[in-house]
Order: structure tokens, then sequence, then C-alpha cells
């Protein structure tokens, strides 16, 4: 992502901007999931996201290093995951459903809050554009919402995804009335079929077949949908 910023042709000053637009929309994104696991399994009776000091909106405590990277290499990442003990919740299928949706939930505030400021700021822009200053400033917030729209709604779209250890899988887990295969299953083999997923999208990506590439074109689907929103909205 940082390459594609800066191969883009805008002057350096844009060019900053959007970079430290996209890191202040990337840390936010993820810490507040992060966060919304931690506040919602406290709630539910878990103590340990507490108890880790992972109960808190500072980036630090959620930083992983290769989530991190990928963010800043291919626009998309993740944090470290909030450390959670479903046995002590007071309901545990109800704790688990409630602590899974929490992060996705948390994103979809962010999108709608991240949405409207995008289209509110685009209306100004235009006008305040002999203002350098005040252009400036309102151009980092701009590029904060816009960034902050797409990554919430390609966070939200990962995580549905009902493959362990995302959050749709938790879903599931917590809806299902047994211990059935599909969960088993998952359980031992997700991880590995994630990662074959993203790594197969770049293989296909790297050998010029994007169209290929169903994961990405399943996420920027998704994104070009809010974009088609946006332009309905502000014209153009």
């Amino acid at each position: 992502m940082i390459y594609t910023i800066l191969y883009e042709r805008f002057d350096a000053i844009i060019k900053i901007i959007m970079i430290l637009a996209f890191l202040t929309s990337a840390v936010f994104a993820i810490s507040l999931h992060e966060y919304a696991h931690g506040f919602a399994a406290y709630k539910m009776g878990d103590m340990t996201a507490k108890a880790n000091g992972r109960l808190t909106i500072n980036p630090a405590a959620h930083f992983e290093p290769i989530g991190f990277l990928m963010f800043l290499l291919v626009g998309f990442g993740f944090a470290r995951p909030v450390p959670i003990n479903p046995y002590n919740f007071k309901d545990i299928r109800k704790g688990l459903l409630i602590t899974s949706l929490a992060g996705v939930t948390a994103n979809l505030i962010q999108a709608i809050v991240a949405f409207g400021l995008w289209v509110g700021i685009g209306y100004l822009l235009p006008v305040v554009v002999s203002i350098k200053a005040l252009y400036y400033f309102l151009l980092y917030l701009f590029y904060v919402a816009f960034f902050s729209t797409l990554l919430n709604v390609a966070l939200i779209a990962f995580n549905i995804l009902p493959i362990y250890p995302l959050d749709g899988y938790n879903v599931v887990a917590s809806l299902s009335r047994t211990n059935n295969a599909y969960l088993r299953f998952m359980r031992q083999y997700g991880s590995y079929i994630l990662l074959g997923i993203l790594l197969l999208g770049y293989f296909f990506d790297a050998i010029g077949l994007p169209q290929a590439n169903l994961f990405r074109l399943y996420i920027t689907g998704i994104q070009k949908g809010v974009y088609k929103l946006y332009y309905l909205i502000v014209g153009g």
C-alpha cells in the first residue's frame, strides 16, 4: 500500500499526508477491533484480556509486526489477537457469540462514521482549496476517513469468513449445538486453509492473473460498492 502511494502522481506533500492518514486509519481499525473483543469478554465475565493488559485502545498493546508489515505492503493486515478464555463466561455460548461479533461491530461503527466524514469533507475540500493550511488539514482528515472506511469494510469482510481462527468461525461455533465435524476440521486445518488462500492469491497476482485471486475479488468487490455509494452521494 505504501509502495502504491509513493508511485501515485501526487506531489510530495500529498503523498506524506496520504501515508500518515493510512497509518492512522490502520492503527485505529485494528486497535478498536481487538479492544472490542476484550471489552465484550470482560463484560461477559472473562478477565483474561484485562489481566494481560489488552483491555486498552493503546495500539502498542495490540501491535503484531507481521500483521503491520502486511498493512504497509498490501494494505491489509491484522493485530495480535486478544486472549480470551470462554470457560470464564457466565454463559459460554452467549459469551462466545457476543465476543466474536464485538470486533466486526466495532469495525462497522468505524466504517459508518468514517464514511460520513468522507462524504462531508468531500463537499468541503473544493471550498477551502485556496486556504492552503486548512486545505491540507482537511485533506488529511479526508484520507483518514477514506482509508478508515475501506480498511474497516475489508476487516469486516475478512473476519466474517467461517474459517478458524476468524470471528466468523467463532460465531458458527457459538451457534452449533454439538462439536461437529466442521468445527473439528476447522480447528485442525483452518489456519492452514487461511494461509493457503492468502498465499494462493498473492501467487496469482505475481504471475499476472489477478482475476484468479478470488480473495482479492471478494474484498475489492465490497470496497467498490462503497466507492459507488460515495460517488452516488457526492456526485462526479
